[in-house]
């Protein structure tokens, strides 16, 4: 607001200036009390315009002020509103526990209008059962002054319960003066419904629960028992296999050998009619001796007790084993037999012995359907790119219908199983051959017709590197016994008829020959004699043949004679058990004269 100097008011008239100045006087006194002086125009305009602006200022501060009163009333609204719907209930209580102030929450859970609340104590709502608790929760909040918590349970006007839980503070009234609680109460029926429920649900579980305890118990007792009993009927099964292995491999080595000597005419020239008898006896025998293999193995296999030996194994030295052990079959039925390798092929990991076993099965099997004059095949086939090797064993056989291709691999099955069937066997062999496959990590394929033949494919893992890997294999060929030498071979064996087979058939070749029929003796016999190899037999009377190998050992001045564990215990362990003792070879009875002949003359180097 600006002063205009041409205000007839601001502009004193001459005749006027006694007025003025007696109206000055009189509102703000004499002149000489102020110290002004009011004779001059210029003092007077220059108050008149102090007192505008003074009066604008002030007009100013109103308008702040009725701004402010506004803002506060609109807060004031807001928090009210916000106090009122809150989801919990809010009172205000006097320190005997009155009721001052409640929000609608409040009133809204004790069902009791907002009027008939105040003055009441809040106490009256809470169940008698429930008092204690609550005069405890006062208690403990006027004496320490912080925050108290506490659950109660509140009875509505209409008789209705409910759960509440209150948290209550200390505070200052508004106004300052005296000291108030403040309690927010929440509606916990749900919960506390639900505590009680799981309450109940725990006293009747827990009853459960031990009723299933004191069952699982029993039926633990029961495992117990039943599992006792069955490591005890395993371990005599083991025993009993251990057992009959040994009681039929035995004699059966004898059978073999002595007929592989008859047939090499060893004791003096056969008949072309002995010799055929003889042969009968051999592949007789030969077959006993599949059946006993594949039933020990299968057993190993399927209690999870069988374990692969991998190392670097020449291919073709593998599939020509594996062709020498069929021949005598196939020339008997006169059936050719063929093999290909393909070119760049030398060398696979695997556990040599058993993927003989595998293809001799296979074998086997072909030979077993297929008519005389027939075709037998091994081919062998690799994929560097699918890191894979592929043996197939094809034949021009009978073949397998569509409806039996399923049942081929399961154990105890024959395809034929009447008992006129024409085929021999009890089904073990394929079913042999797809546990080994899947140990080593391939798997088996058929393709067949009636009629056209079948061919069966083995697949295996296979990698370049493992290609190019030197092989350490040996091949079992017979090697001539130098007569100048005459080596001298120590056989220790409690079974009479072994050890006099055994001792006239290395005499027979050159060797000179000692003989022992316990541990004990075979010792004695090798410090005696200092033998160039020793032949033990593992079950003898008195000391075992692993004791006996181990003392060997532990003797400086023998210990480095080469051992053969030449044994009729072929149970899992077996080889490991013989080796660890210190065995330098280990071959399970009954085994041919000329692996025998040959593994003797490899370690005479």
């Amino acid at each position: 607001m600006s002063v205009n100097d041409d205000d007839p008011i601001l502009t004193p008239q001459p005749d006027a200036e006694q007025s003025l100045r007696l109206r000055a006087e009189h509102k703000f006194g004499p002149a000489d009390d102020m110290g002004l002086d009011f004779r001059t125009p210029e003092e007077i305009r220059r108050l008149v315009h102090e007192l505008r602006v003074h009066q604008i200022e002030l007009e100013t501060q109103n308008d702040e002020l009725r701004r402010t009163q506004h803002d506060l009333d609109r807060a004031r609204a807001r928090y009210f509103d916000l106090y009122d719907m809150a989801p919990v209930g809010y009172f205000t209580l006097s320190e005997s526990g009155l009721i001052q102030e409640a929000n609608l929450t409040a009133v809204k859970i004790l069902q009791v209008p907002r009027g008939e609340l105040v003055r009441r104590s809040l106490a009256l709502f809470i169940i008698p059962e429930d008092q204690d608790r609550y005069y405890l929760h006062r208690r403990q909040l006027i004496a320490t002054g912080t925050p108290q918590v506490c659950e109660v349970r509140i009875r509505r006007p209409d008789r209705t319960l409910l759960w509440a839980r209150m948290e209550t503070t200390v505070a200052q009234s508004v106004d300052g003066g005296e000291v108030v609680h403040r309690t927010v109460m929440s509606d916990i029926t749900v919960r506390a419904q639900a505590e009680e429920d799981l309450r109940k649900l725990n006293a009747t579980l827990e009853q459960r629960v031990d009723a299933r305890t004191a069952a699982l118990r029993e039926r633990d007792e029961q495992f117990r028992r039943a599992n006792a009993e069955l490591a005890r009927s395993l371990r005599l099964k083991d025993e009993f296999l251990s057992m009959m292995s040994h009681e039929l491999r035995t004699p059966l080595n004898t059978i073999l050998v002595i007929t592989e000597s008859l047939l090499a005419d060893l004791y003096g020239q056969l008949t072309e009619r002995q010799h055929q008898l003889l042969s009968m006896i051999t592949q007789s025998g030969r077959h006993l001796l599949a059946l006993i293999s594949d039933i020990l193995d299968l057993t190993r296999i399927v209690a999870g007790k069988e374990s692969l030996d991998p190392h670097p194994t020449d291919v073709e030295s593998l599939c020509t084993m594996a062709l020498m052990l069929i021949q005598p079959v196939a020339k008997a039925k006169g059936i050719t037999v063929r093999h290909v390798i393909a070119p760049g092929i030398t060398t696979l990991r695997a556990d040599e012995r058993r993927l003989t076993q595998v293809l001799v099965n296979l074998l086997n099997n072909a030979l077993k359907f297929t008519p005389a004059g027939g075709s037998v095949g091994l081919d062998v086939a690799g994929d560097v790119d699918l890191e894979c090797i592929q043996f197939s064993v094809w034949d021009t056989g009978i073949g397998i219908t569509r409806e039996n291709l399923s049942r081929l691999f399961e154990p105890f099955t024959q395809i034929d199983g009447r008992l006129s069937r024409e085929y021999e066997g009890v089904g073990l062999g394929l079913t042999l051959v797809h546990r080994l496959v899947d140990l080593h990590g391939g798997s088996v394929s058929l393709v067949s017709a009636p009629g056209q033949g079948s061919r069966f494919t083995v697949s295996l893992p296979w990698s370049e590197v493992e290609n190019r890997t030197p092989a350490a294999v040996e091949v079992l060929m017979s090697m001539p016994i130098a007569k100048a030498k005459h080596p001298l071979v120590l056989i220790a064996d409690d079974h009479e008829t072994t050890l006099t087979l055994y001792a006239d058939l290395l005499s027979m070749r050159g060797y000179q020959v000692a003989t022992a029929r316990s541990g004990d003796e075979s010792i004695a016999q090798v410090r005696a004699t200092r033998p160039d190899i020793v032949v033990m037999d593992i079950q003898m009377p008195g000391m075992d043949g692993f004791t006996a190998i181990r003392n060997i050992r532990g003797d400086p001045e023998i210990g480095g004679i080469p051992i053969i564990a030449l044994t009729a215990l072929a149970m899992p362990g077996d080889r490991e058990r013989c080796l660890a003792a210190g065995a330098t070879i280990y071959l399970a009875k009954p085994v041919s004269l000329r692996i025998l002949l040959t593994t003797i003359a490899d370690l005479l180097g």
